[in-house]
């Protein structure tokens, strides 16, 4: 073994002592304090900008009623129940008295597509049309039904539901209570 001084003696004593380690070092646990302020950062951040990307509007729109109670035949007239159904190949117009048939003036039985589609596109204003001769007919009536096959996007329903509203470009109501109804297949 050397010989060393006692000022180099005391210097290794020193600095040969072991060193306490701090409890948050040592082996076996995990700090995970840095890891939650990121997660918490992220969190307000989706939250933050999700409210400015997303865009929400709301429909109104009322669910059918259901009567409870009996009416009298002879004092109520039957009532339209006007029903419009969009579909892959078109949409139907339907009421108390069975489906229109195409041009809207005849009623159809069977499989029956009141306005068919021009092309790929669905004739909005085709319908508007059909739905305003119904109208001069039934001036008292306001409601409409809208049903949709499930494979139909939901703008094309909500196009339907502007459709038959009014028309375009005027003040003129023809259907302005729209209900909506879940598609039958």
């Amino acid at each position: 073994m050397p010989n060393f001084s006692p000022k180099q003696r005391n210097y290794i004593r020193k600095r040969g002592k072991g060193v306490q380690l701090d409890p948050s070092e040592m082996v076996g646990e995990l700090n995970i304090v840095p890891f939650l302020d990121i997660v918490m950062n992220l969190i307000m951040f989706l939250l933050a900008t999700s409210e400015a990307v997303l865009m929400i509007s709301q429909i109104e729109s009322d669910l059918p009623k259901i009567a409870k109670g009996r009416s009298h035949g002879a004092d109520v007239a039957t009532p339209l129940n006007l029903n419009v159904t969009v579909t892959e190949a078109g949409v139907i117009v339907s009421g108390s008295g069975g489906k229109l048939a195409p041009g809207c003036a005849n009623i159809d039985m069977g499989r029956t597509i009141t306005v068919p589609k021009k092309g790929n596109n669905y004739d909005w204003p085709g319908l508007t049309d059909c739905v305003a001769r119904i109208k001069q007919q039934f001036k008292d009536e306001n409601s409409v039904t809208i049903s949709a096959d499930p494979q139909v996007q939901f703008e094309q329903i909500v196009a339907s539901m502007d459709a038959v509203r009014a028309r375009p470009n005027t003040k003129d109501e023809l259907f302005p209570q729209v209900l909506i109804s879940v598609g039958v297949r």
